[in-house]
């Protein structure tokens, strides 16, 4: 369209008409703006003052529908915008997988993390060699060393639980608060019996307190059910903070009953040497100062002198034999021997006292094997301190009989008399070092009180056993057991 002087040159259609109202009614005549018609379709108008270059007032007015440019922009704003969900849909498949590949061995070591707290110490799989395959390399390694680290703990707990637990003394540790938070299995089972008597505890309590709180390291014995215990206290220190008491129980009960056997074993000896000495003595000043003149009084003393000597030459002998057996001193020397031989010879050694007492012997033998391994010399020992007691017990025309049986391992030897037995009393001692039956029931002279106590330890030392049963007024009997293959 054209404006001259006044006047529109157009074709004069509607939308000329529109643009030509719009213009003459705006104030402000723009040289661009936009129209829409009756249609709703947009036009961009725009003015262009030509005056210049004409001597009249001209314009050249152009519009254009903006409908196949709002369908670029449609068109450009569709293309815009499935671009830009179809790159969001990448970059975010793109970021889950870039996630995934992160987080997937970051989860896999938060979770190996807390089986690692759970005790399971698996290694995890190294997928790449980035930094997150090197975290992971570096987890498996620290992973490995808890683990050993670990291990090593509790084989030395172990081991310490197992150290404190083979400790013959029972030992309990006692915290500030006076809690027994550790005691290993004998001082479990010693406390167990402490707890039944109230003054012991007391005593300890008060004792745990003056060593937690002064430091005063201490112990005391005490007698409890018939065992005596030392019991001593330790202060746990460390950088100056006390932690407990260490309470540590030992059985000194053997200890205590050694002490009262050695003091008997003093007073035994004492006793037992002390009479001959003092007829030896007696006897021996009366020859000297001539009291005794008479020949026959002179040689029924020197006899007395002779059997005091001799008994305690043999008490001597006896006492050298038991310490010999006891310490190990004197070995055994165990060979293939004849068991019916050595019988024989001690049937033969003792034919003659068997005749002055008028006391039958009698030998029986069940068994097959007759030779097993023994000490000839020490069995000898054996039978001639049984068959010597058993002649002190026995009156004329007693028997005393010895009787081989066997089983599958065991030769069973019996000694029998028919004499005047052993008093109930007296059986569970018998084999004590010094103890005696009541003179008054013996034949003859008592001996030392040692023979039956070497004869036990001789049978032990064979690896046998020796019991006895006895009746008054009908006798005794003791069993020898013997293991056929010596061990």
């Amino acid at each position: 369209m054209i404006y001259n002087n006044g006047e529109f040159i157009s074709t004069d259609s509607d939308v000329d008409q529109l643009i030509y109202q719009t213009i003459i009614e705006s104030d402000n005549a723009e040289s661009r703006f936009i129209v829409t018609d009756a249609r709703n379709k947009k036009y961009m108008v725009n003015i262009l003052d030509m005056s210049n270059y004409f001597d009249d007032n001209t314009a050249i007015i152009k519009y254009s529908d903006l409908t196949p440019t709002y369908d670029s922009i449609k068109d450009i704003t569709l293309i815009i915008s499935l671009s830009a969900f179809f790159i969001f849909l990448i970059t975010t498949l793109f970021a889950f997988l870039l996630i995934k590949r992160i987080t997937e061995p970051l989860i896999l070591l938060k979770n190996g993390a807390f089986n690692i707290a759970k005790g399971n110490y698996a290694t995890l799989e190294v997928k790449s060699f980035d930094e997150i395959g090197e975290l992971t390399l570096a987890f498996n390694k620290m992973n490995e060393d808890i683990k050993n680290s670990i291990s090593n703990l509790k084989h030395e707990q172990k081991l310490r639980e197992h150290i404190f637990s083979s400790i013959s003394d029972g030992i309990v540790f006692y915290n500030r608060d006076l809690e027994a938070i550790y005691k290993n299995t004998e001082g479990e089972r010693w406390l167990e019996e402490i707890v039944q008597d109230k003054v012991l505890v007391s005593k300890i309590n008060d004792e745990i307190i003056n060593c937690l709180y002064h430091k005063n390291d201490s112990s005391f014995t005490y007698e409890i059910n018939e065992s005596y215990l030392e019991i001593s206290f330790k202060n746990v220190a460390y950088t100056d903070v006390n932690y407990g008491v260490t309470l540590t129980i030992r059985d000194i009960t053997n200890e205590i009953k050694h002490e009262q056997l050695r003091h008997e074993f003093i007073s035994s000896v004492s006793h037992e040497l002390k009479t001959p000495m003092v007829m030896l003595r007696g006897y021996s000043e009366a020859l000297l100062d001539g009291i005794v003149t008479d020949e026959k009084d002179v040689r029924e003393m020197i006899s007395i002198i002779k059997d005091e000597s001799d008994r305690m030459n043999n008490l001597v002998n006896e006492l050298i034999s038991v310490s010999r057996l006891e310490s190990g001193q004197s070995p055994f020397n165990i060979l293939e021997n004849d068991i019916t031989l050595l019988i024989k010879d001690i049937a033969q050694k003792f034919r003659f006292a068997f005749k002055k007492n008028q006391i039958h012997f009698e030998y029986k033998s069940e068994i097959n094997q007759c030779i097993i391994p023994f000490d000839y010399d020490k069995l000898n020992q054996v039978f001639t301190n049984l068959i010597d007691n058993a002649i002190r017990y026995t009156e004329p025309d007693d028997k005393i009989s010895i009787v081989l049986k066997e089983n599958d391992r065991h030769l069973i030897i019996e000694v029998s008399d028919t004499g005047k037995g052993i008093k109930a009393s007296s059986l569970g001692r018998i084999f004590e070092r010094f103890y005696k039956e009541d003179k008054a029931r013996t034949r003859g002279k008592q001996g030392t009180g040692l023979g039956l106590s070497i004869v036990k330890s001789i049978i032990n030392g064979h690896g046998g056993d020796i019991t006895v049963d006895s009746v008054i007024g009908q006798g005794t009997t003791f069993t020898i057991i013997l293991n056929k293959d010596g061990k």
